[in-house]
């Protein structure tokens, strides 16, 4: 399977390789390496996209879209008539038009003599409009633009998921750090209270049952009888969390 390029009017266009090849391209190549075959659907629109699914971060999720979605979803973020993409930083008010429908914003220059209370973006002014009307597989100057513009929305909108993963973990093992210190200090606490208790009951202990052969049944019924074991052995046990908890 190859792509190969064209020349028409003067201009450069790709021809891409028909769906049915790179479908079974995909498929021998996922038995191959055993690796499960990714949906080509788009979650926006339901669409069936053989090329270019973008993952994009949208209102919080991960979805795949395909490249006319992704650019109907970030209106703000690219001049629909060039394709240029603001990277987060639009043009100048004076150079910029606002769609008085949406949010999209164009380049002065691109909006043409269009008054600029009734500028109306492309796809707000044509109900039909499609940002990648792709035709028989080919791709011309103007679809590649907005395949680039579409790619790089994704680019970005991955890079801010990243460093909001980043934080987001960082929290947690901030988090994680305080909730064992609390831990600490509880098992702490308890192996002091435990080890103060255990001193009180051995002062308290009448000489005449040491020598009781049931003093050591380890039962817990008030009497007596076996809890300075019992909270001894609690004793050792925490002593043993708290150091391997140092570990």
């Amino acid at each position: 399977m190859a792509t190969s390029f064209t020349t028409r009017n003067g201009q450069i266009g790709m021809n891409l390789p028909t769906a049915t090849a790179a479908s079974a391209a995909a498929a021998a190549a996922a038995t191959k390496f055993n690796i499960p075959l990714a949906s080509k659907e788009c979650s926006n629109c339901s669409g069936n996209v053989p090329f270019f699914l973008h993952q994009v971060r949208h209102l919080g999720i991960l979805r795949r879209l395909c490249t006319a979605c992704v650019l109907r979803l970030h209106p703000s973020s690219f001049c629909p008539v060039c394709f240029v993409f603001y990277a987060g930083s639009p043009p100048q008010p004076t150079k910029r038009v606002a769609c008085s429908n949406c949010c999209s914003i164009t380049h002065s220059h691109c909006a043409g003599d269009t008054l600029l209370t009734s500028f109306l973006c492309p796809p707000c002014k044509d109900s039909s409009f499609s940002f990648f009307p792709l035709k028989n597989g080919k791709i011309d100057k103007k679809l590649s633009l907005a395949l680039l513009c579409a790619a790089k929305i994704s680019s970005s909108s991955i890079e801010k998921a990243v460093t909001v993963a980043w934080a987001e973990a960082d929290r947690k093992v901030r988090e994680a750090a305080l909730a064992r210190k609390r831990a600490r200090e509880a098992l702490e606490h308890l192996l002091v209270t435990r080890k103060e208790k255990a001193r009180k009951e051995n002062e308290n202990l009448d000489p005449a049952k040491v020598e009781d052969p049931d003093f050591d049944n380890g039962d817990e019924d008030g009497d007596g009888d076996g809890d300075v074991d019992i909270d001894i052995d609690l004793v050792r046990q925490i002593e043993d969390s708290l150091v391997k908890a140092d570990d």
